[in-house]
């Protein structure tokens, strides 16, 4: 992940949560602020694989690994007043998961059906190259076997020739 796209996911962030907490009291329904939560699930995504990409490689810097938790500390605390404000604005009744826990349970449902789906498009890729390799495995065999009689009939004619000729000149 480019720094460029850290910087940009931050700032979409920030953008975004500006833009719930201005706009929180003026919304209908959570519909009408979704693009900007889903822009806030990206941004969080984007940083943790930053956090991630730095712990694998050797040569990390150290300000780079501060600015990478602290962005992603400050995020989450920026999410967590987010998800109070959109729970007080849609309260449920106590024995219900909030408002907030509903669109993290459905981004993860969501994520859960994106992974596998790809899961799924990896194996039928794998299957469909498998079976090609296979055809390309029979059609080679089946070509070298129609080969090989070939080459067996041109020398049986070759023989049958010669063996014809041999008894023209006795």
């Amino acid at each position: 992940m480019e720094p460029i796209t850290v910087l940009t996911a931050i700032s979409a962030a920030s953008n975004a949560i500006a833009f719930i907490k201005a706009r929180i009291n003026d919304v209908q329904s959570v519909a009408d602020i979704s693009d900007q939560i889903g822009t806030l699930f990206n941004a969080q995504k984007k940083l943790n694989e930053e956090r991630n990409k730095q712990a694998g490689v050797g040569d990390i810097s150290f300000k780079g690994s501060i600015d990478a938790v602290l962005e992603s500390k400050r995020l989450a605390e920026e999410m967590q007043q987010v998800a109070t404000l959109i729970c007080l604005r849609w309260p449920k009744p106590a024995n219900q998961p909030s408002t907030w826990q509903e669109i993290v349970n459905h981004h993860n449902q969501k994520l859960r059906e994106q992974k596998e789906a790809q899961k799924r498009a990896r194996q039928e890729a794998q299957r469909r190259a498998k079976e090609i390799e296979e055809t390309i495995k029979t059609t080679l065999l089946v070509a070298g076997i129609i080969a090989v009689t070939i080459v067996l009939f041109i020398f049986l004619f070759a023989a049958v020739a010669q063996s014809s000729a041999e008894e023209i000149v006795l």
